[in-house]
């Protein structure tokens, strides 16, 4: 069964800066685990059957209207049908008040509420792409990840064949390390892209020598964070 990542839903708050209307529990305590994200004007209308509890939810102009459009006693069932669900965080976009009946219902079934003044589109897009790199699927290799001419070059072999001693040749001729050892590569559609654990990153162990500390040997250009594979 594939691993399932998380992310906490403050790391999201800060990176989409992103306003704070209700928080059930610490931000830091709510997990999101999907990496898609749903505009629920089905489900604002009682269409249920593919709700996705993981999802977060993107409220923009269309959807506040038609809450809007509605009586109050439609409103209400609409919004607790909804929210009811348990959607893991409802983003409200463009700086819509979403008013204190919403808040009230949500407050009541413990559902996360956040505002933004950015638009639905802009929102949507942004919150996608920063899910899309934090949740993609990841796996953890033995080699040298190095970065030549602006390419991202895996050596994978046995312990001893040379990899990290082919990497220090290279680094001396202007290209940079990546990641030694352990090489933690994410897939983000069709991309491969490697990084370093943060504990062992801009090091090298070099037979014979033992570990350096590359960027203080070689420079800040001799090190790059990550590269495409």
């Amino acid at each position: 069964m594939p691993e399932v990542y998380t992310i906490p839903l403050s790391k999201i708050i800060h990176e989409l800066q992103l306003e704070t209307a209700f928080l059930p529990k610490s931000a830091d305590d709510i997990l999101i685990q999907s990496r898609d994200v749903v505009r629920p004007g089905m489900e604002l209308n009682g269409y249920h059957e593919y709700f996705d509890p993981n999802r977060i939810a993107v409220l923009g102009r269309a959807e506040m209207y038609m809450l809007e459009s509605l009586k109050p006693e439609r409103r209400a069932m609409a919004l607790d049908s909804y929210l009811s669900l348990k959607p893991p965080a409802v983003i409200v976009a463009r700086g819509i008040d979403p008013g204190k009946d919403f808040m009230e219902i949500a407050e009541t079934y413990h559902v996360p509420v956040l505002r933004t003044t950015e638009s639905t589109s802009n929102v949507v897009a942004s919150l996608v792409a920063y899910l899309n790199v934090e949740l993609a699927p990841r796996i953890t290799r033995h080699g040298v990840l190095v970065e030549v001419y602006g390419e991202g070059i895996l050596l994978v072999g046995d312990s001893g064949v040379g990899k990290s001693e082919t990497a220090i040749e290279l680094i001396k001729r202007g290209h940079r390390l990546v990641a030694d050892d352990a090489v933690e590569i994410t897939r983000i559609g069709s991309t491969l892209s490697g990084t370093a654990p943060e504990l062992i990153r801009n090091y090298l162990e070099v037979r014979g020598v033992g570990v350096i500390d590359v960027e203080k040997l070689f420079g800040v250009g001799a090190v790059q964070d990550s590269t495409q594979i």
